[in-house]
């Protein structure tokens, strides 16, 4: 069996432990940085496919109990508590709104006689269909920023600043390595190797950190771009029952 202090003076030895420990105070304050930021951004892709995920499933839930139903405010006039419950998700949000803005256009006696009698059919003209579809839309626009959130754009910046910060570390070390040559007075390798290795160790860390991150967030913008897919699909599905159901001039 290996002693402890043989196994720790080993992995000390080890070229990335040995490169961090021959680098100067700003090469480890870059290195340090950089793990942080691989750290944020991981934590933020698992949160952001976690979220999808449950956005997915959610919206599938509602698309279904929406599909089922013979006229498209049946939710809404009937079903307030489901609606409550399914609100919290994009696709019910944009149903929401978008009925919630079409009842507003509607004259209070016909509401009225709306909540009264299901069958109760109303009539809209063109120009209050214009503004329930305007508000869709929007409702829609609203929901893809949200989705995208804050953590995208951090993703990205993590991403693309770890290289940048790897390569300027690279660059401090390699001219602290040849201040020290220069000081020294001696032209020797093996006092010039450590200061080169522990400048390369930023872009190691830096490509270590930017490799995964960049993979993962092409699968979570690919992932994005489906959800607005459906969400666009969903908002026309919508609007094309609406006009169906209540437009005049159909």
């Amino acid at each position: 069996m290996i002693p402890a202090d043989l196994l720790l003076l080993n992995i000390g030895s080890l070229g990335p432990f040995r490169a961090f420990a021959d680098s100067d105070f700003m090469g480890q304050c870059i290195v340090i940085a950089q793990i942080v930021m691989s750290i944020c951004s991981w934590g933020m892709m698992l949160s952001k496919k976690v979220k999808l995920a449950e956005v997915s499933a959610r919206s599938a839930q509602f698309v279904d109990a929406f599909v089922r139903t013979n006229d498209p405010l049946e939710i809404f006039v009937e079903n307030a508590h489901q609606l409550q419950t399914l609100t919290d998700t994009p696709i019910g949000q944009i149903y929401a709104n978008s009925c919630e803005r079409l009842a507003a256009l509607v004259p209070v006696e016909q509401r009225q006689k709306m909540h009264l009698d299901p069958t109760y059919r109303l009539s809209l003209t063109r120009k209050q269909m214009d503004l329930v579809e305007s508000v869709c839309v929007h409702t829609i626009e609203e929901a893809c920023v949200r989705l995208n959130g804050s953590e995208m754009t951090w993703i990205a910046i993590f991403t693309s600043s770890a290289p940048l910060m790897g390569l300027f570390g690279t660059v401090w070390g390699v001219m602290y390595a040849f201040q020290a040559m220069a000081a020294s007075g001696s032209a020797d390798i093996a006092q010039l190797a450590p200061g080169i290795s522990s400048a390369l160790l930023t872009t190691v860390v830096g490509l270590v950190v930017a490799i995964p991150s960049t993979i993962g967030y092409n699968l979570l913008q690919s992932k994005l771009e489906a959800v607005s897919v459906d969400l666009e699909g969903f908002g026309e599905d919508l609007l094309g029952k609406l006009r169906l159901h209540y437009l005049e001039d159909r």
